[in-house]
């Protein structure tokens, strides 16, 4: 009988990660863009009352008790899989609290909003085009969030004035992507982890003039190039100078 199952896995690594309580997409996605003989270990955020700002502020809030929830879990990394709840903090207030979490975890702790400024520096890419799932406000805040870290804003493109990111389907993603105004020069940023994206992305980044770079993606790339070979699922989505 079990000569017929699948192998268990033996990781070698062990890549934790923070997950929003109704987002759908992250532990869809992560586990295919990891390396091999590498295991996903997600906590889930706790569901918080208000408005979506006073939820990304309770979000960070949680960030260092929901760290111990590991409890004596042995991680390599720990991926935050938000990037609205940065856009408040700016990116020296993400960066601060990124070392104090990866201090007290004793592993890299990482937002995605600083995975993908991570990989904009690796591109050498100085000016994007943001895809924002998010009402005004908090697209506002993603716009002076990439300027403030050093970025031009050369457009957006926002789907509504609310929080979409859970219900927009790839289709209208990819639609969106091809109608995006673009610097020759720069990058497309797909903000929100809970876009699924990397299937629309296999599908059709090779029909994008420039390098899209989503939040998933970048994450996992950031905390784990160094632990393999990129997976299939890496090597088709994942811009290729990223690769090398």
């Amino acid at each position: 009988m079990t000569a017929r199952l699948p192998t268990l896995p033996m990781p070698k690594y062990r890549c934790g990660g923070l997950v929003p309580p109704a987002n759908p997409t992250v532990e869809i996605e992560y586990p295919v863009l990891l390396p091999a003989d590498v295991a996903l270990h997600t906590m889930r955020l706790p569901v918080l009352p208000g408005d979506l700002d006073a939820r990304n502020r309770g979000y960070v809030e949680s960030f260092p008790e929901m760290i111990k929830g590991f409890g004596s879990l042995k991680l390599d990394a720990i991926a935050i899989a938000l990037t609205g709840s940065q856009y408040r903090l700016a990116p020296q207030g993400d960066r601060d609290l990124c070392k104090r979490l990866s201090d007290q975890a004793g592993v890299p702790v990482e937002t995605a909003t600083i995975a993908i400024d991570k990989a904009l520096k690796k591109l050498g890419i100085d000016t994007v085009s943001l895809m924002s799932p998010y009402p005004n406000q908090q697209t506002e805040l993603a716009v002076r969030y990439w300027t403030d870290a050093g970025y031009r804003v050369h457009s957006v493109s926002q789907f509504e004035d609310r929080l979409v990111a859970y219900q927009v389907t790839p289709s209208q993603i990819g639609d969106a992507l091809k109608r995006m105004d673009t610097a020759p020069d720069g990058a497309i940023i797909l903000s929100g982890t809970g876009m699924r994206t990397i299937d629309m992305l296999a599908a059709t980044a090779r029909e994008i003039a420039v390098p899209v770079l989503a939040s998933n993606i970048c994450s996992i790339w950031s905390l784990t190039a160094h632990w393999g070979e990129p997976s299939p699922w890496m090597s088709a989505v994942a811009p290729a100078a990223l690769l090398t």
